[in-house]
């Protein structure tokens, strides 16, 4: 038997054991092949198989650490709205290939509604921000209006993607 990732959308190949191992990974992605293998009910190269599986299709993109950024020296975190100067593809392209390069945008998401990107940034500390607020949105001449949002506290962050039809 066959389970969807979404009672509304198309079935992505998934079954109870993938969905169950991704769930697993995504709370702790130290766990062994072993102990995944015991909880989902699966032989330990069955987990191995299908974690190959899941990253060369694309579901599993990556493995990272999730670092706490006001331990490693960036707790200014800010929410910015960004505007181009005009709607054209190329000015688009060439704003999102500009924003996957700059290191301290943690998320950058291309939008509608009035304005074109919100982005996620990290800084080191106020005068940090500065700069990099002038020199990424205040001096880019593809950027018509900018605005920002300091966070005074992150009630929640994470990556962690509920999985639906799990047993």
């Amino acid at each position: 038997m066959r389970n969807k990732v979404d009672k509304n959308g198309p079935d992505r190949g998934l079954d109870r054991f993938d969905l169950n191992i991704l769930d697993l990974l995504q709370t702790d992605n130290h766990l062994s092949h072993g102990a995944i293998a015991e909880q989902v009910g699966l032989s330990t190269p069955s987990v191995q198989r299908r974690i190959s599986r899941l990253e060369s299709k694309g579901v599993i993109r990556s493995n990272v650490a999730v670092l706490n950024p006001q331990l490693v020296g960036n707790p200014v975190t800010a929410v910015i709205e960004s505007r181009l100067v005009e709607d054209r593809s190329v000015v688009m392209d060439r704003a999102k290939l500009y924003f996957r390069d700059v290191d301290e945008i943690q998320q950058c998401y291309f939008v509608n509604g009035g304005v074109s990107f919100i982005i996620i940034m990290i800084s080191r500390d106020l005068q940090h921000f500065e700069q990099l607020i002038r020199q990424h949105f205040a001096d880019n001449p593809d950027i018509l209006t900018y605005r920002t949002l300091i966070v005074l506290d992150q009630v929640k962050t994470g990556l962690k993607i509920p999985l639906f039809d799990l047993p």
